[in-house]
């Protein structure tokens, strides 16, 4: 698939370290990605932003060798069956915890409030990571901490994202005024009505950040982010958490601004789009 005309000195190899063949095949092959259908050469093209004979000399190196593969039928092309092998590999190397670690110390550093990674689990959301400041209405967090649905903003992301069938129970629980394991009844959840719940995820989802103040423990405030996979899911949640009085949780403030960038620079890592 080697091009002189894609190469700075002949081998391909450009002053950089690079290859300039390989960055200028990843350009075609991106313009497969995302697409409800075959696409036409000339499509094909445009998007790679190159002219047509060259993006047609790589995909048909790319059909040889399976990245790559013609419709039949239109004559368009899609990712062929190597793409997909090597997309599933990598999927199955993704793991939420793994990769959101390496970033949630640099949140914290970023902002200077504690903050914690979630995920949901069999109790429902379930912290497994913390970074933590000096402040001392955080310290007592530690990982298997398990949250309410609708009073933490943690719970809220959660119950915004994922189905009924899963959360239902759990809600259900809090609006029959069942107190969270180690808290207390909280009579506001239990005067909420369905429709107040659905109003309260949409809110959610519009802001894609959840935030309250002092809803779970007295003076504690929180805002929270979904952390996207590949396919859109909710698959964790960056939660940061201040005293009251000290940070700013509204939705379009800095701390909120922030926590938005560091969590979809991690759903972008786990193959959100």
């Amino acid at each position: 698939m080697t091009d002189e005309n894609d190469s700075g000195n002949g081998n391909g190899d450009e002053g950089s370290g690079g290859v300039q063949a390989v960055d200028t095949a990843v350009r075609v092959l991106s313009a497969l990605i995302d697409t409800g259908g075959p696409l036409m050469l000339k499509t094909v093209s445009e998007r790679a932003e190159m002219q047509p004979p060259k993006a047609h000399r790589y995909l048909v190196s790319f059909c040889r060798t399976g990245l790559a593969e013609r419709d039949p039928a239109s004559g368009g092309y899609r990712l062929g069956p190597l793409a997909v092998r090597i997309g599933l590999a990598a999927l199955r190397r993704l793991n939420i915890v793994q990769i959101a670690s390496h970033t949630l110390s640099d949140l914290r550093d970023e902002i200077g409030f504690t903050v914690g990674l979630a995920v949901w689990g069999a109790a429902g959301p379930t912290f497994v990571r913390f970074e933590e400041t000096n402040d001392a209405l955080i310290i007592s967090g530690r990982p298997g901490s398990v949250m309410p649905v609708l009073s933490s903003s943690t719970g809220r992301v959660f119950g915004a994202y994922l189905p009924r069938s899963v959360t239902g129970p759990f809600i259900e629980r809090e609006l029959s005024g069942v107190p969270h394991p180690g808290g207390t009844p909280n009579r506001a959840i239990a005067r909420m009505s369905q429709g107040d719940v659905e109003a309260l995820f949409a809110g959610v989802r519009h802001h894609k950040l959840a935030s309250v103040h002092g809803d779970l423990n007295p003076g504690l405030h929180g805002v929270s982010a979904p952390l996207f996979d590949h396919v859109g899911a909710v698959a964790g949640v960056f939660t940061v958490m201040g005293s009251a009085g000290l940070i700013d949780t509204r939705l379009d403030g800095p701390v909120a601004l922030a926590l938005t960038a560091r969590a979809e620079e991690v759903s972008r890592r786990m193959g959100w789009a």
